[in-house]
């Protein structure tokens, strides 16, 4: 069938305007010079069932010259536009307000109709099936302000904004500034009364840092002494979220990041209070909004148990996006090319300071051990870029949110600091923020900061780090010398290739007996700065016997890993006695599943043997790669066995260490167990034995993708319970049985779906045993997937495209070359004409295929 043909839907008809380019934005700067907003917000009608609401944006500016420009605004309609009072012919395709603007200072009026949204861009609409109640809140990064009210949307067109929101009285009304006044208003149509509430006027920022916020949330308050400045905290949860909001831990981190961060910033902080909304459906982590910062409540809201990773993930990004309050809102980027002038930065800081001012110091773990994963595979794939990125319009913007922009950038950070110096790194942040306070910056004016605090030339390390792009390997050799490191150049596309220079520490490790088992103990360790080759003498690791040789112990630089045959034997069996190493080394041996150095199987057997000091943050990396590995690149002859002996094996571990890790096990069973239905009765009896809400669905979605769940069942789980988070998982799991795929297809088709509900019935349709049949209802996938770029907004696109690509398994005896699915990508990517965004979601989808058949051939 070809079912896919559906998926162009009928809502939406994306606007050719929509993508500002980076040339457009350059030429309005040039024209304008923005003073202030007064944006009047009216969401009276929010409860009821308009799509609609009214919205008057009103732009003090100044006109270098007679201007023929534009506003951006993606909404209903727009009814008038004024200048200086006066009505003006205008005109408005959908996505801009064209406009002639006379030379001069001006005030200019824009009164328009925007559309509520259910995708998580611009002002989402979310109402709770426990209460009925209706959340509002607005997400805008990279550009989606224009889609709640008419602006210059680009971040060097800065401006202060004084806001105000009309709504239910009843409701928590929030956005950046402070509350000013809150006066009656009149009623609405359920007979709702209404508030006017009008907030203290912004510092200058940019417009994607507006925030508007709306419904019966739960406040939590607390405040912050900071050098003699009180910065009023408040907490925002759901109401039917409340009991489950962890309020001390979250204000305890909170509190400690505004005590830490001004000190080492050299700056106070500027924005007033200090809001932290949990909101629904949210398609990120969290936004940095100054005075208002957003978060989403499904990653950091914890219904059930949950794990000391989950908390420090939560602190992790509560360090992040508070940094961004002077990385990214005091002083931001010109344009997207400089994005990881502030992301890369919090990446970093969100790290550094967990570590630095709160008890999750385990913080760096974490990141070697995860975060750094994603930056090592975008950075494989072919459409890899410098941390310093060629962004030209807004469509690539929307994609640079990448592992490239923020984990490898806040890895090279690392070098950076271990180069000039902790203490002159954040002199020279704090020269940064003094010279350019409420305006914008670029990589010279850091790079400028940071030398003049750190008396070195950068000039180099700018160069080799950020303007080139690709991950560099270190190979390890043994030498009757000592221990020589080499650094594997990365091939550009033309030229030679690109050796970077390395500060990183090599260490020797020897396996000891302990009390639990042997064990790899440190024999020594050294400093080095390695270009393409360097000779380590024996006695400074510990001897010519050590089992293990680490480079990059520490996590000091940014690299891969090659072993020498000793050193990967000694790390498949034995775990080291340190925390940060044990991170390097499971990222080291995954990146060799990843190229189909090592088998898959040989992974899982490797995390199978995790000892129980194994933190809770890499035990659940571990897992996940390895039911990666196991599911995609194992060959299918040998894959069920292989999942069967890792399932025993989990069984066993579910019953034995902390509670932490008897949790991330019986996840795992739950996810193992649904390509499985010869083990059905285990999870069966594990469903019995849980109350753990989240669990028990990820249970019952096992049980039903290998029919042993009836949709029955699923309804009267559902009808137990009934909060948001059980409704999507109720979604996968019913997507999760036999003969859903036309049904869940035509859904996605409809164009009515949240983002949340889009996902769990991909999710759903994707489960392993359920792979064949979704193929058969897809049909032509690169036939149709222009057409779904364009028909739906992008974060809705982007789930589609990425979420159904056609990942087909290697068959026995079956070449790569051979299968239908890469022949067809290859055609597509030779002849389509398409946007870069898209050729772009298509080429990594289709080299994450080769390299899962690659890894496939290995394990046949």
């Amino acid at each position: 069938m070809d079912n896919l043909r559906l998926l162009v839907g009928r809502r939406h008809n994306r606007q050719v305007t929509e993508n500002l380019k980076r040339e457009e934005a350059r030429r309005r700067a040039d024209l304008l010079k923005l003073e202030s907003y007064r944006i009047d917000l009216d969401v009276s009608e929010a409860p009821a069932e308009t799509e609609f609401f009214d919205v008057t944006s009103v732009v003090t500016l100044t006109a270098q010259e007679n201007a023929d420009t534009f506003l951006d605004f993606i909404g209903k309609s727009v009814s008038e536009v004024r200048i200086d009072g006066k009505p003006v012919d205008f005109r408005f395709d959908g996505a801009r307000v064209h406009v002639h603007i006379p030379a001069g200072e001006h005030e200019v009026t824009v009164r328009a109709k925007g559309m509520y949204s259910r995708t998580g861009e611009g002002l989402h609409r979310f109402r709770d099936p426990v209460d009925g109640e209706t959340y509002l809140y607005s997400q805008f990064e990279p550009a989606d302000a224009r889609r709640v009210f008419p602006n210059f949307e680009q971040p060097n067109l800065k401006a202060s904004f004084a806001i105000s929101i009309t709504g239910p009285a009843a409701w928590e009304i929030l956005s950046n500034g402070k509350e000013q006044a809150r006066e009656d208003a009149s009623e609405n149509s359920l007979g709702q009364q209404l508030a006017r509430v009008t907030f203290a006027p912004t510092k200058p920022m940019s417009t994607y840092l507006t925030a508007f916020i709306g419904g019966p949330y739960h406040r939590f308050s607390d405040a912050v002494d900071v050098d003699g400045q009180t910065i009023e905290l408040g907490f925002y949860c759901r109401d039917s979220l409340a009991e489950h909001f962890e309020i001390d831990d979250i204000s305890t981190v909170t509190k400690q990041g505004l005590q830490l961060m001004p000190k080492v910033f050299d700056y106070p902080y500027v924005w007033g209070k200090y809001d932290s909304a949990f909101v629904p459906e949210y398609n990120l982590g969290a936004m940095e909004n100054p005075g208002c910062v957003t978060f989403s409540e499904d990653a950091y809201v914890y219904r059930g148990e949950a794990t000391r990773a989950q908390r420090a993930a939560r602190a992790n990004t509560i360090m992040h996006e508070m940094s961004h309050m002077w990385f990214g809102d005091l002083v931001t980027p010109v344009w997207w090319d400089d994005l990881w002038l502030k992301e890369s930065f919090a990446e970093f800081l969100g790290a550094w300071a967990s570590a630095t001012a709160t008890k999750y110091t385990e913080a760096w773990e974490n990141f070697a051990g995860a975060r750094l994963s994603w930056a090592l595979r975008n950075d494989q794939y072919p459409t890899t870029h410098p941390i310093i990125a060629d962004i030209p319009d807004l469509e690539a913007a929307d994609q640079a949110f990448d592992g490239i922009t923020y984990a490898k950038g806040a890895a090279v950070l690392r070098q950076l600091v271990a180069f000039t110096g902790e203490d002159a790194f954040f002199v020279g942040a704090a020269r940064l923020f003094k010279t350019h306070a409420f305006g914008n910056a670029t990589l010279a004016d850091l790079m400028a900061a940071l030398e003049e605090a750190s008396g070195k030339d950068l000039g180099d390390w700018v160069d080799q780090w950020l303007r080139t792009a690709g991950v560099s390997t270190v190979t390890v050799e043994r030498t009757s010398d000592g221990v020589r490191l080499s650094q594997q150049g990365i091939e550009p596309l033309s030229g030679e290739p690109i050796v970077r220079p390395h500060k990183l520490r090599v260490s020797g490790w020897k396996i000891v007996d302990a009390d639990g088992g042997a064990k790899l103990t440190k024999a020594g360790d050294t400093d080095v700065e390695l270009r393409t080759q360097v000779t380590v003498p024996w006695q400074e690791i510990g001897g010519d016997d050590v089992d293990l040789i680490l480079p990059n112990d520490s996590a000091l630089s940014y690299v891969k890993i090659g072993f020498d045959e000793t050193s990967l034997k000694s790390a498949l069996a034995y775990e080291v006695d340190e925390p940060l190493a044990r991170s390097v080394i499971s990222t080291a041996l995954w990146e060799m599943v990843r190229d189909a150095d090592l088998p898959a199987s040989r992974y899982a057997e490797f995390v199978s043997h995790s000892g129980e000091d194994t933190s809770s943050g890499l035990l659940a990396a571990r897992i996940n790669n390895a039911l990666l590995g196991l599911s995609r690149y194992t060959h299918v002859s040998v894959r069920e066995a292989e999942l069967t002996t890792f399932f025993d094996g989990a069984v066993q571990k579910r019953g034995q260490g902390s509670s932490d890790a008897k949790l991330l096990w019986s996840r795992a069973l739950a996810r193992v167990g649904a390509a499985l239905p010869t083990r059905a009765d285990v999870v069966a009896e594990m469903l019995a034995d849980t109350t753990d809400q989240d669990l028990r669905w990820q249970l019952l979605t096992a049980l039903a993708a290998t029919g042993n769940v009836t949709a029955a069942e699923l309804d009267a789980e559902l009808a137990r319970t009934g909060s948001a988070a059980d409704v999507v998982a109720h979604v996968q799991a019913r997507f999760s049985m036999e003969g859903k795929a036309a049904e869940g297809l035509a859904k996605l088709a409809s164009g009515t779906l949240s983002n949340d509900h889009v996902s769990a019935i991909i999710n759903g349709l994707r489960q392993p045993l359920r792979e064949d049949e979704l193929r058969a209802e897809l049909g032509d996938y690169f036939g149709h997937v222009t057409e779904i770029w364009r028909k739906h907004s992008q974060e809705i696109a982007e789930r589609i495209i990425y979420g159904l690509y056609p990942m087909t398994d290697l068959k026995p005896g079956e070449a790569i070359t051979d299968k239908p699915e890469v022949r067809a990508a290859e055609h597509w990517l030779d002849t389509a004409t398409a946007p870069a965004a898209l050729v772009k979601i298509v080429t990594d989808c289709h080299d994450d295929q080769l390299r899962a058949l690659h890894a496939q051939e290995l394990s046949n």
